[in-house]
């Protein structure tokens, strides 16, 4: 069975993630998505509700599941027993940092591949850190995020 892990923070889940999970979804035969905290950024959503989020995105994909870890990306791969790691690029600078990611993943733990997904250009632009400075300003964010966790967000921005 080819196995995947999708990695992020998802804070929140936007468009761009849901494309690179339902294209991922059809090349493996099973992904998961992993909402990971990285000790660089500041939450929105805690941990829970992020994986809340991408429990109702994911709900319609039978070979997609979703799961949490506080540790690192490769312990969690050695427990689930997966070698490869998905990952969506929308820029240059996605690029140098996955480089880096890459590379020491694969020191960390043998055989870990890391495969990269472009972008859409419509995804392009959209990202969390996007999504969350429309969110802290009351704006409307419907275009930039799945409409099954818009309840979500307006619970938070209320």
């Amino acid at each position: 069975m080819r196995s995947c892990i999708y990695p992020g923070s998802f804070d929140p889940v936007t468009k761009g993630h849901l494309d690179i999970i339902e294209r991922t979804a059809a090349l493996f035969d099973k992904v998961h998505v992993a909402v990971l905290n990285n000790s660089q950024k500041k939450y929105m959503f805690d941990i829970g509700e992020r994986e809340a989020m991408l429990t109702r995105v994911c709900a319609d994909f039978d070979n997609v599941d979703v799961c949490t870890s506080g540790g690192l990306l490769v312990g969690l791969m050695e427990q689930l027993d997966t070698r490869t790691i998905i990952r969506g690029l929308r820029s240059n600078a996605d690029l140098e940092l996955e480089q880096q990611l890459a590379a020491v993943n694969g020191q960390l733990l043998e055989g870990v591949e890391t495969v990269i997904l472009l972008s859409r250009p419509e995804m392009i632009y959209v990202s969390s850190g996007l999504v969350k400075e429309l969110i802290s300003y009351g704006a409307d964010v419907s275009g930039y995020v799945p409409g099954s966790i818009l309840d979500i967000i307006h619970g938070r921005n209320s």
